[in-house]
């Protein structure tokens, strides 16, 4: 289960599987979550417009994202053009790659302002996402819940507490949420890095299969 290439014994024996996801607490200490919060909270979030069933909104918690500059992340609709890294976000980024052996180029933070503020269950299975590299979440400020779900199993609710990693290993079937928790007053910044393909090698990507698509009815005629 554990063939992240960093963990160690102590990290092993303290982190919380279930089938799709190893959370590992305490990734980072009180001190340096608190430093950390101040930090990001100056990062430039606002609130995007999605779209649910067709529906456009904006929901209450607010997002902005990091990343290379090759990048272009789309979701629900919205397509999110990441700000260069800053010095902050390249620290935390080496911290989570040294313990999961994966390599990231994005970033999403999500602010939420309180425990109203929440996330519908989804799963991250937009094409431009690398299935292979694990997602991995870490959370800053006040303690959230999240539900796990698949067809023909009991859910999950995971605490993500302060300074915690939370990894999801598979994104295909199982469906994530943050429910409304309105007892939670103070406010969370979560941090969910990924790797994604680049634009150009979307493009690629696409040409390819349509010159594929192209031989192959080609090939029929003749």
């Amino acid at each position: 289960m554990f063939h992240y290439k960093s963990l160690s014994q102590f990290d092993k024996f303290f982190a919380i599987s279930s089938p799709n996801i190893t959370c590992i607490p305490n990734f980072y200490s009180q001190e340096e979550c608190n430093e950390m919060f101040t930090k990001l909270s100056k990062c430039p979030f606002k609130q995007p417009i999605i779209k649910v069933w067709g529906k456009s909104y904006r929901p209450l918690r607010k997002s902005c994202s990091y990343g290379d500059m090759d990048i272009e992340y789309e979701y629900s609709g919205h397509c999110e053009l990441p700000l260069p890294w800053n010095r902050t976000l390249l620290k935390i980024k080496s911290d989570v790659e040294k313990k999961t052996g994966f390599e990231y180029n994005f970033v999403l933070l999500n602010f939420y302002e309180s425990g109203q503020a929440k996330i519908g269950a989804h799963k991250d299975g937009e094409p431009s996402l690398d299935q292979s590299v694990d997602i991995a979440t870490l959370s800053f400020g006040a303690c959230r819940d999240m539900i796990l779900s698949k067809k023909g199993c009991k859910s999950v609710r995971q605490a993500l507490e302060a300074g915690s990693l939370l990894l999801m290993h598979d994104q295909k079937e199982w469906t994530h949420a943050i429910p409304p928790q309105p007892c939670v007053k103070e406010p969370r910044i979560s941090l969910t890095f990924r790797r994604t393909w680049s634009s150009l090698q979307q493009s690629l990507d696409e040409m390819a299969r349509d010159y594929s698509i192209s031989l192959c009815k080609r090939l029929r005629r003749d």
